[in-house]
């Protein structure tokens, strides 16, 4: 009975900090806004892309804020707070993919930016 006890005590533990620590908009603009930065970071300018790319990329690394405002922009994410997890569904620039939030965490179904 004891043991039964503890176990409801840690679940309502968990859920309370599961609904404390659920991520909102700001942590996935956040979530966002690193991944384009890395990807600014890590690619290279003659990475073989066609002339329009190669100028964005360009004018990304030079202002690398304003790159992420155009493709925030661009994307239309819609927030499902749900009691113990947030949901973000994004889509945009020709990508769809849902992302789930909990623990101050966000993982995706599929990647943010194209590959």
């Amino acid at each position: 009975m004891r043991l039964i006890m503890w176990a409801i005590v840690l679940a309502a533990l968990l859920a309370a900090a599961a609904w404390a620590t659920r991520p909102g908009l700001a942590e996935f603009d956040a979530l966002l806004r690193g991944a384009i930065q890395t990807r600014i970071a890590t690619t290279d300018v003659d990475a073989g892309g066609g002339a329009l790319e190669t100028v964005a990329l360009v004018g990304c690394k030079l202002k690398p804020s304003a790159c992420f405002d155009l493709i925030r922009q661009s994307l239309d994410v819609a927030e499902e707070n749900l009691t113990l997890y947030t949901r973000f569904h994004v889509k945009g620039l020709d990508r769809e993919t849902t992302c789930t939030g909990a623990f101050t965490r966000i993982w995706c179904a599929r990647p943010l930016l194209a590959d």
